[in-house]
């Protein structure tokens, strides 16, 4: 796609200045004084701050998706099959998400992991967050082919683009493409002009989940936990699915590497994680 090489390039923004940043900071380089290079596992927590909606909490994404849709759990229009029956209201509700991410403002947390990266503590930022905050604080976004030095890996995709599943090109979301998703109406591929364009988030049972993240990704893991000293799970309760079974993959890749849950930390006397 015309944008692919910026969508994982480097990011020149100036970084926001977030009031508290250095104290996280200093409580994570004391978490792992000893420990040289680790890697992160970040959640919702770590937005929580920034202005996203978490999915659990009260008035969260799930609540929301159960009112809308009248169904008996929000968690289900986040699953493919409810995706594969009810499409262009999934889309449609995404948009809605899509506006929340981009309002949003990197919190004192996103920039405490930058600044590990910049000082060479941060082998790789594994992020359950579809958010982008990421990048905002200048860490470029890991891709197996195009940008494989890229350090945050995001697992569940970014609310910010759209991918083909059919030829798997990438788009930024555009202003026309939110209208089109806005109005129920399919999206076509500029590439191969499949009208199945979709937000680049992944769904539970995804079957098109590859679009979305490599299974490379794994294999990628695995050379990071062996480079690795730690492991850091910040913002992550452990209550959804797919952070348990990204900490048993840990638990199995790990061998000697001295795993940290970061279960509490401490901004301005608040929890973020």
């Amino acid at each position: 796609m015309g944008d692919d090489a910026s969508r994982y390039s480097f990011r020149k923004r100036k970084r926001p200045q977030q009031d508290g940043s250095d104290e996280v900071l200093n409580q994570l380089l004391e978490l792992t004084a000893s420990c040289g290079r680790f890697v992160i596992f970040s959640g919702s927590g770590l937005s929580a701050n920034s202005g996203m909606s978490m999915f659990s909490t009260k008035n969260g994404l799930y609540e929301r998706a159960r009112q809308r849709f009248k169904i008996q759990d929000g968690i289900k229009l986040f699953s493919y099959p409810f995706y594969k029956q009810r499409r262009m209201d999934v889309q449609q509700f995404f948009a809605q998400i899509y506006g929340e991410a981009k309002s949003s403002k990197a919190s004192p947390g996103h920039v405490a992991i930058a600044q590990l990266h910049e000082l060479g503590k941060l082998q790789r930022h594994y992020t359950l967050n579809i958010d982008g905050l990421a990048e905002v604080v200048g860490m470029d976004t890991w891709h197996h082919e195009k940008n494989p030095n890229g350090i945050t890996v995001e697992m569940h995709g970014n609310i910010s683009y759209v991918v083909c599943p059919s030829c798997h090109a990438v788009e930024r979301l555009s202003g026309p493409v939110m209208s089109t998703m806005k109005a129920c109406q399919p999206v076509a591929c500029s590439s191969c002009h499949e009208d199945e364009m979709r937000f680049k988030v992944m769904l539970y049972d995804d079957e098109q989940g590859d679009c979305i993240t490599p299974e490379d990704v794994f294999e990628q893991l695995e050379d990071d936990l062996a480079a690795a000293g730690a492991v850091l799970w910040v913002g992550i309760s452990f209550e959804q699915s797919a952070s348990t079974e990204y900490f048993r993959k840990v638990r199995r890749g790990t061998g000697a590497i001295m795993t940290h849950a970061v279960s509490v930390l401490r901004q301005r006397g608040r929890s973020w994680a």
